[in-house]
């Protein structure tokens, strides 16, 4: 078949009905569904075609259902929560899962428990996973096959028994201390391990030596996998290089190879570990016997596209763990606070490893922006090419261009335009949301691509094509490389559904991940692939997606999408209202080590009063959203403790500002020195991460805006997330940078220093009039100017105390009375017939709201011409 296209094109068709078996065999287009990873579609017509045979009443073969169990549990689009537990129930109900004898059924088993331990990090599916394969092995090692192909799948159990017994030897390592003696337990599992690979080898082969098969052996081919493992889990890398190339001979593409050479990679990294293991008793691993040249010869010759000049720095050990990075929403605040996170990943060396780039508002304009950076760095050089000074110089690129995109205030530029003034004017179609879009991609995404032209940019033109890898999939190919490619997720909310909506560079939609069927009954609006879409959204604008991802409710209108659904429009709004941390997106994509950047506005301390309704209306609101931050973050932190995430490290403006707990009147009790350090209430204390206590109060009620932050804001913003991400005990490998928000160090750090600074804060939480606190000129030309203007009312007032004749006169007539009661009572019993009569009421609304754009169009072009510059220029560093 000539594409994965061409195969789900042809899965829908059998779906919706037709008949395609003139066109293409049944078992032709399941094979190609398994070879481009299709599980879901694989799993779709495997059951419609045991539906069928089920109606005709013809029986159904034990190895279709053993082919639906390994579908489910492979499938990426199925939630974890779920398929796991479906493949299991689907060997427990159809293969007699409990009795079996079936080598196939007992190392499916073992691979789904095996793959549940590595999304939940239970140890009992480890255990469980190994007692599947330990009864395969024993079926193997007593010869209750009749076939070579039974053969096969029993030989792949005795090898995984093998491997889960070094696994779990692994997970006990990695437990122990220095200090400690290797138990005898782990040792006995890891010579069990080493004693089941002899016997392998043993079984098929006169001379080990000589590499000589025993007589008799068909289909030796079906056994190259087995011994190369066999031999490279007992430390002999020639012998293994030996069976690796007699299986990659035949074989042009990755793909056809990812599994073996998952497994193969996975043994490297046991011996990694176990090498690099202190401990006080004997060495039991046969340290000397792993030979790092040895091994990369091995991974080297899995690299089908390797030639003469491939090297051992070409296939180095990948790690294990799945990287994902939340960036919070929170307005450009957010965006300025992430920068200095992205800084210390950069000079810790991390961001090489980010596969998952979760979203939201604020973080969304700059995840955006740092994609871009990254895909232009991927596409120009190769993976071993690209080293640790690419990624110091994009965020050092980062740090001054997203910084002078910010400072031309976008959100004074929403109207700026006035024939964009008069499209949003004309209808729903175009909103504030939309220009809000344009505006992103006018001054933050098109001036970093390298052509400038007047095109828009697409989700679908994001995907990343790694220099000299044409045929590179994300799913296939992205574990080999050194330097990861992330998948940006967009994330908004679904108004109709309140569900999470996510934008990627292939799809949009709402995951099925973390939509509980059995508490929410609402339709889940299915993720659709661009190319599969309605014509009108195919391509679909990066700024828009940015901008629904941003569109703060009331001060933005939804983005509407018409015409993408029947009976309904899709309306879009801040991913902040479901979830402003991005989490939920990274969790979806299984990833077990954890960043969360959260810049997000967080609860006031600040009493309510009672008696006023829009004030608690508003405080109400605020404390639902801090509930759902605490509740995440929470589950974040258990889920760490429980060892489903490897690594977590949350940064966030509050951090360290913990408070004393308030007494009551008359309270006699003194607080516990146990629970809070004695400097709690020292202003000028420096955070454990290095910034004052009063610093860090002020950055985190800096405004959650899209207008312009001057340099002095800016940089305590970049620094404050780059000392606290610094902060994190997480590598060991920093190189410097100087980065040009260091110069607000001392400001940050020495009381001495703070002044300039603290000024600066105590403005930066307002929003309207900051240019008037900052600037003691501007204050006193207003109090002249309002001095003049109240004297001229004084005056005025004074010369006409005795004028019989009110300042205005209005005029209201009993027929105008009686026209408008006859409109409100027509209006309440038809909406439409009132909209006819009060014509002259919707005119001029236009009218007047035509008018209030145009007021709004040139004080925008006053302010971003005079008073913007002026307070950028304010809050230069001294």
């Amino acid at each position: 078949m000539e594409n994965k296209k061409a195969a789900i094109a042809w899965a829908k068709n059998y779906l919706r009905g037709e008949d395609i078996s003139n066109s293409i065999p049944f078992e032709d287009l399941y094979q190609n569904l398994i070879i481009y990873e299709q599980y879901g579609y694989a799993t779709e017509i495997l059951l419609k075609k045991i539906a069928e045979n089920e109606d005709k009443g013809t029986e159904i073969k034990l190895s279709k259902y053993q082919d639906l169990a390994d579908n489910v549990y492979k499938d990426s689009t199925l939630s974890s929560y779920f398929k796991f537990d479906k493949a299991v129930n689907i060997l427990k109900s159809f293969c007699d899962l409990e009795y079996t004898k079936n080598s196939k059924t007992l190392g499916i088993a073992g691979a789904v428990y095996k793959n549940k331990w590595k999304f939940d990090h239970q140890f009992h599916n480890l255990l469980q996973s190994r007692s599947y394969y330990k009864k395969g092995y024993l079926i193997w090692k007593n010869k209750l096959h009749k076939s070579i192909q039974t053969e096969t799948y029993c030989i792949n159990t005795a090898v995984n028994y093998a491997n889960l017994n070094e696994l779990i030897v692994i997970e006990n390592l990695e437990q122990l201390s220095e200090t400690c003696e290797i138990t005898s337990e782990t040792i006995t599992r890891f010579e069990t391990a080493q004693n089941t690979r002899k016997e392998i080898i043993q079984a098929y082969l006169t001379d080990t030596d000589a590499v000589v098969f025993k007589d008799g052996i068909e289909s030796q081919d079906k056994l190259y996998t087995a011994l190369a493992e066999a031999f490279f889990g007992l430390r002999m890398y020639k012998k293994a290089l030996h069976f690796i190339k007699l299986y990659t001979q035949d074989k042009t593409e990755n793909w056809q190879i990812k599994s073996f050479s998952k497994q193969i990679y996975d043994l490297a990294n046991y011996q990694r570990t176990e090498k690099y293991q202190k401990s006080t008793n004997k060495d039991p691993f046969q340290k000397s016997e792993i030979i790092e040249e040895g091994q990369n010869s091995c991974l080297i010759a899995l690299n089908l596209e390797a030639d003469e000049n491939t090297n051992a720095d070409d296939v180095k050990q990948k790690q294990q763990h799945k990287l994902g990075i939340g960036l919070s929403g929170g307005g450009f605040r957010a965006a300025l606070f992430h920068i200095g996170v992205l800084a210390a990943l950069a000079e810790k060396d991390k961001l090489k490893d980010i596969e998952v780039i979760s979203c939201v508002s604020g973080g969304s304009i700059i995840g955006a922006f740092y994609y871009l950076k990254i895909k232009q760095l991927y596409e120009s050089k190769a993976d071993e090419d690209i080293v640790q000074d690419d990624y110091l110089r994009i965020v050092k690129e980062i740090e001054t261009e997203f910084l002078g995109a910010v400072q031309k205030n976008i959100r004074m530029r929403l109207l700026t335009s006035f024939s964009k003034n008069l499209k949003m004017w004309k209808g729903s179609s175009y909103s504030r949301s939309n220009r809000l879009g344009e505006l992103y991609e006018e001054y933050f995404y098109k001036p970093l691509l390298p052509k400038k032209d007047s095109l828009p940019i697409f989700m679908n033109d994001l995907f990343i094509n790694p220099f000299g890898d044409e045929s590179f999939k994300l799913n296939d190919d992205n574990w080999k490389r050194i330097n990861k490619v992330p998948q940006l997720i967009l994330n908004a909310t679904a108004v109709n559904t309140g569900h999470n909506w996510q934008f990627t560079a292939s799809w949009m939609g709402e995951p099925p991940t973390f939509i509980s069927d059995e508490f929410d009954v609402k339709p889940r609006l299915r993720r659709m692939y661009y190319e599969n879409a309605p014509e009108q959204y195919q391509k679909f604008r990066l700024g828009y997606a940015v901008a629904a991802s941003s569109c703060v409710p009331v001060l933005f209108q939804p983005l509407v999408f018409k015409g993408l659904y029947e009976n309904f429009d899709l309306e879009l709004i801040d991913g902040g209202v479901h979830d402003n941390q991005g989490i939920a997106s990274i969790l979806e994509q299984e990833c077990n080590e954890i960043i969360v950047s959260d810049a997000s506005a967080q609860m006031p301390d600040n009493a309510v009063n009672k008696d006023n309704a829009m004030s608690l209306f508003f405080r109400v609101d605020t404390i639902l959203q801090e509930r759902l931050r605490e509740i995440q973050l929470l589950d974040l932190k258990s889920r760490k403790y429980t060892s489903i995430v490897a690594k977590l490290s949350i940064v966030h403006l509050k951090n360290g500002l913990e408070q004393l707990p308030v007494s009551w009147i008359d309270c006699t009790d003194v607080n516990r020195s146990i629970l809070y350090d004695k400097e709690i209430e020292d202003e000028n204390a420096l955070l454990r991460y290095g910034v004052m206590k009063k610093i860090q109060k002020g950055l985190s009620e800096v405004r959650t805006d899209l207008d312009s932050f001057n340099d002095l804001e800016a940089y305590a913003l970049m620094y404050s997330g780059y000392r606290q991400m610094m902060h994190e005990n997480d590598s060991e490998i920093v190189k410097k940078e100087n980065w040009n928000f260091l110069k607000v160090a001392e400001n940050c750090t020495y009381p001495a220093n703070e002044k300039q600074l603290v000024k600066q804060l105590k403005v930066s939480s307002f929003v309207p009039f900051k240019i008037v606190r900052m600037s003691k000129f501007i204050r006193i030309i207003l109090l002249l100017i309002g001095s003049g203007l109240l004297i001229e009312v004084l005056y005025y007032l004074i010369c006409n105390w005795n004028n019989p004749n009110p300042f205005k006169q209005i005029n209201i007539s009993y027929k105008f009375i009686g026209f408008t009661l006859i409109v409100f009572l027509v209006g309440y019993f038809s909406k439409i017939l009132a909209t006819v009569i009060n014509i002259e009421s919707v005119v001029k609304k236009k009218l007047a709201l035509l008018l209030l754009i145009t007021v709004g169009w040139a004080f925008s072009l006053i302010y971003i011409r005079i008073f913007n510059p002026l307070y950028n220029r304010l809050g230069r560093i001294k």
